[in-house]
This record gives structure tokens, sequence and C-alpha cells, in this order.
């Protein structure tokens, strides 16, 4: 029987087709008798170079992670299986997620990833570091590592992803002295098939007041809000549904509504459960 390491030494990959039964296979739920709720990756960048003299800072995220952080643990998610990461390049972001594809997921649930930056629909701004310039990385750079032929013991798993992306980058940098400008792009030729079980939540709203007081920003706030009415007070909503009524929280309370993109075959529902050591 394989253990799921092909010969590259890759632990999430295997040369075998992901094996699943009939009943799971033709269920309506994606099955959750694993022994993990998943894995999970938190990437806070908040530190930029921008073209201002002084930088672009995203001051007060720091709240924004403690938050998820402390969410995923009530989810179920356990601490070695959270990993939480800040100020990544393009290349060290890349990496983290490839290092996170290489794992084993026979006994974990789903993937979940939660990345806080400067964004714009489709793009994730990342840091430069010593004289490197910031730099824009696609979001299918952060998705193609957990396809299912590269990522077999996780391809009929969700991978969810949940993006917050401000569009106030260029506001911050002008306002601090620098000109109107955007990180280089160099756009990858390669096609990326579309794979299934994937879904992903990407807001890009200006949260720029919330960042200097002491409280979450927009989005996190209402995901969080989401989650313990619906999830963590006892009800049993999916991922999808979730997700809306977040766009409807964002739209009431801050005129805003995040995009979803889902590519799921069936409900996905966070249980929480006692944490397994």
């Amino acid at each position: 029987m394989s253990d799921g390491t092909d010969n590259s030494g890759q632990a999430g990959r295997s040369d075998q087709n992901p094996q699943v039964t009939r009943e799971e296979h033709e269920g309506p739920i994606y099955p959750q008798n694993v022994k993990f709720v998943g894995r999970a990756l938190i990437v806070n960048n908040d530190t930029f170079k921008g073209d201002s003299k002084k930088g672009v800072y995203r001051s007060g995220s720091d709240i924004d992670v403690k938050e998820i952080y402390d969410l995923l643990l009530k989810l179920g998610f356990t601490e070695r299986n959270i990993v939480r990461r800040e100020n990544l390049t393009k290349k060290e972001l890349k990496h983290e997620i490839t290092e996170a594809a290489g794992q084993k997921y026979d006994d974990y649930g789903c993937f979940l990833c939660v990345i806080m930056s400067f964004g714009e629909p489709g793009i994730i701004i990342c840091p430069g570091k010593n004289d490197q310039p910031d730099e824009r990385c696609e979001l299918k750079d952060i998705q193609s590592p957990f396809t299912g032929e590269k990522c077999r013991t996780l391809a009929t798993k969700p991978k969810i992803y949940f993006i917050m992306g401000s569009d106030n980058y260029i506001r911050k940098d002008v306002s601090e002295g620098g000109k109107p400008s955007q990180p280089p792009f160099v756009p990858e030729t390669k096609k990326i098939p579309r794979e299934c079980n994937f879904i992903t939540h990407y807001s890009t709203e200006t949260d720029q007041g919330n960042w200097n007081r002491k409280k979450a920003s927009p989005y996190i706030e209402a995901v969080i809000k989401a989650f313990k009415t619906h999830v963590l007070g006892g009800g049993d909503m999916d991922i999808l549904k979730l997700l809306t009524r977040i766009n409807r929280i964002m739209a009431e309370e801050h005129a805003s509504i995040p995009l979803v993109t889902s590519l799921l075959t069936k409900r996905y529902h966070f249980r929480p459960r006692v944490q397994v050591s």
C-alpha cells in the first residue's frame, strides 16, 4: 500500500488516483470522518516598500491575525496544524504554499488559507525585502500546487481561501509622499487547469480606518461574526452559505461585497470538535 510519498519525496503526492468509497463519492457532503479538521496557513503582510521614503504599512493588522487564529482553534484546528507567517515576499509565499501542498492530508478534512495584504481582484501584493520592490502575486500561484494531480491526498477535499487584499495600497502610498504606482507584475504564460473542490472569498474593501483602532478590520470582523452566529452558536451552515452571509454583513455595514468563487462539488460544514493532539 502506498504511503502517499512519490519518488520525489513529496508527501502530498502519489502515483495512485485518490481512493474514496462509493458512499463518499456520491454523498452530498464532503466526508468529515477524519482525525483532524484540517491544516491552515495564515499570512499577514503589513510592511511594504511603496514609492515613499516612509514605506507603506498596515497598522493594527496583528489584531486580525489573532482573531482568525482564535477562530480556527474554536473550529477544532489544532495549534500544530496552524502555520502563521508574516511579510512574505512573492517567492516566500509560493514556497510556503508549496510546503503546505507537500504535506499528507489522508487524516485531514480540508486545507484553509487566510492571506491579509494589499491587493486587487485576483492579485496579492507581496512586500519587497532589502533593495527589492513590492511584487504582485497571482491568486492562481497559491492555488495551483493544490490541484488534484499535484496534491493527491487532498484532491477530493475542499481547499478554502479567505483573501483580504485591500485596494488602498496606492492611496496610502500617495498620501505619504509617494507617486501613484503599481508593483511590477510579470504574468506567467503557463495554463493552470480549473480544478474542483476550491472555494475562494476575496475582499478588496478599503479598510484603512480600522487598522488604526483596537478592533479587527471590517472584513475579518464580518468573517468572525458569521462563524460565531452560524457555526459556533449552534448552527450548521455550510461554507458557501456562510460566505453569502459574510457578503450580506459587508454590504449592509460597509457597502462592500467580497467576491465568491466556488468550485466545490458538495457541501462542506465546519463542525467544532474537541481537539485531537
